[in-house]
């Protein structure tokens, strides 16, 4: 009985080894597959999850009834920093947000594909827009999407405009700026090509053909546009009137050119100091005419004014004036990367005010510009307002800003700059660092426009001036040659801002 009960025991004790060694060896088969051919944590599957989580900020903006949505992931492999507007109105909300959804699909099916291919792709994802307000109390929203891929020599950008009426949550289009008018949109077709063939960037870049054909009198093709009280904006796609090295193109017509092509809502408004400056004008303009008669004698008086002058006047020793370029919202793999060469070119020196987020994703550019002797700014993590937040978001978005510049330079930055220039005592008492504003806007991120970013610098720059651009927009880095050979001619040295206060008494 004993040797029938150990023989017993003996088979069910093999039976079960054998059982466990073989679910042990599917488990391992099992494993194996997944970690060849499954998703890791860090691949993104078809809804766009990545395994890491992301952060979704909501604050105000500086436009009434517009919030800012900022959404973020820091994968290493796919990245991407998402900001976006959003009102009170649903079907305004669902318009944007179904574009946002859509893009971050694309960004993150090619980001599939790619890695079926190599597993070490990374890729990058910016999406940032930009707010226009008309004199109407209409919105332009533009949004500008950015993608790249490691294994890609250049990144692709779209441009895709939204707009709102505030008050109704209606939408507008360039058809109701015409009162679609046929004729008024051939007049426009004019323009817009006129403007394209004065436009410097483009030339050597355009595609004739093509160009001729995105600008027919079609609704369709003005589609993507911005309406200000100055300028009426136009985007095309990349590589559909120009080749792919200029961007997304942008063309400006001036208000001026079309105010009688526009609805009466959109029609520019003549202020009263206006008339008043016109009726100056007028006087000034009669006085001349009176006084024509004498000019002879006038010159003749000047003319010895001038002798007299000469005679007794000492030397004027020359002295170089000093002025601060600024450049804010970067870095941009590309347009940073141009204006660093600008700069080089003319051996002149900038303060650039970075955004966190950006350097977080950008850092190799970061190094080149402190490479290149550039000061380095703090310009918050997410562009926020700050004026409308409280202690603990303000010290956070400076904080952090200023903890990843330095990790990626090892240089501690130098001075700070808030978004929007809003600032308040508690920004004063948070920040630490120097506050930096401006005395000359050039609103290139407004007009998208490189002789009118001269024009600005030559009606306002003085010694000592501070001048305000932005790293982010190609018409800067193209202008942007422009500018400093004009302040140089002007007798300018180009110093940081930390130089420019260093020496100011």
């Amino acid at each position: 009985m004993k040797r029938k009960s150990y023989k017993s025991r003996s088979v069910w004790i093999d039976i079960t080894f054998s059982i466990a060694i073989v679910l042990l060896t599917l488990s391992a088969i099992f494993l194996v597959f997944t970690t060849e051919h499954g998703p890791t944590a860090s691949q993104p599957d078809r809804n766009g999850s990545t395994g890491v989580p992301t952060e979704t900020e909501q604050i105000d903006s500086n436009y009434p009834g517009i919030k800012i949505i900022t959404k973020t992931s820091n994968d290493k492999n796919a990245p991407f920093a998402i900001q976006y507007p959003q009102s009170i109105h649903t079907n305004f909300n669902t318009e944007v947000k179904n574009y946002i959804t859509e893009a971050q699909s694309k960004y993150t099916e090619m980001m599939i594909e790619k890695k079926k291919l190599d597993k070490n792709t990374t890729g990058e994802l910016n999406i940032s827009y930009e707010t226009l307000l008309h004199a109407s109390g209409y919105y332009s929203f533009v949004l500008v999407n950015s993608s790249s891929f490691s294994d890609a020599p250049h990144g692709k950008t779209e441009i895709r405009s939204f707009h709102l009426n505030p008050e109704t949550g209606e939408s507008f289009s360039i058809r109701d700026l015409f009162e679609g008018d046929a004729n008024r949109l051939q007049t426009l077709s004019s323009l817009v090509r006129g403007s394209i063939h004065m436009d410097k960037a483009l030339k050597g870049h355009l595609f004739e053909q093509d160009m001729e054909k995105f600008t027919e009198p079609r609704w369709m093709n003005y589609r993507n546009f911005a309406i200000t009280d100055d300028a009426l904006i136009i985007y095309f796609d990349e590589d559909t009137i120009a080749d792919s090295l200029v961007g997304p193109p942008i063309v400006s017509v001036s208000i001026e050119h079309i105010q009688k092509l526009l609805t009466v809502t959109f029609k520019p408004k003549v202020k009263e100091d206006e008339l008043e400056i016109v009726d100056k004008d007028s006087e000034e303009v009669s006085t001349e005419e009176k006084g024509a008669g004498n000019s002879d004698e006038a010159s003749a008086n000047l003319d010895a004014k001038d002798d007299d002058e000469s005679e007794t006047s000492p030397p004027v020793e020359t002295v170089r004036k000093r002025v601060a370029l600024t450049f804010d919202d970067g870095p941009d793999p590309k347009v940073t990367r141009q204006i660093l060469e600008t700069l080089q070119k003319h051996d002149a020196k900038a303060t650039f005010f970075m955004l966190g987020s950006r350097v977080e994703y950008y850092s190799d550019i970061v190094n080149e510009v402190k490479e290149a002797g550039h000061e380095l700014g703090n310009h918050t993590w997410t562009h926020a307002d700050l004026t409308k937040l409280g202690p603990e978001r303000i010290t956070k978005e400076i904080e952090k800003t200023s903890v990843i510049i330095e990790e990626v330079t090892g240089q501690k930055v130098e001075s700070f700059r808030p978004p929007y220039g809003a600032v308040n005592d508690a920004i004063h008492n948070i920040t630490g660092l120097p506050i930096v504003l401006w005395d000359v806007d050039t609103l290139d991120w407004k007009y998208r426009d490189s002789a009118r970013i001269l024009q600005v610098v030559k009606d306002h720059v003085k010694d000592g001036s501070i001048i305000l651009m932005h790293d982010i927009h190609q018409s800067t880095a193209d202008g942007l040659d422009a500018v400093l050979t004009y302040l140089k001619t002007e007798g300018y040295n180009f110093v940081t801002v930390g130089e420019l206060e260093a020496t100011t008494p």
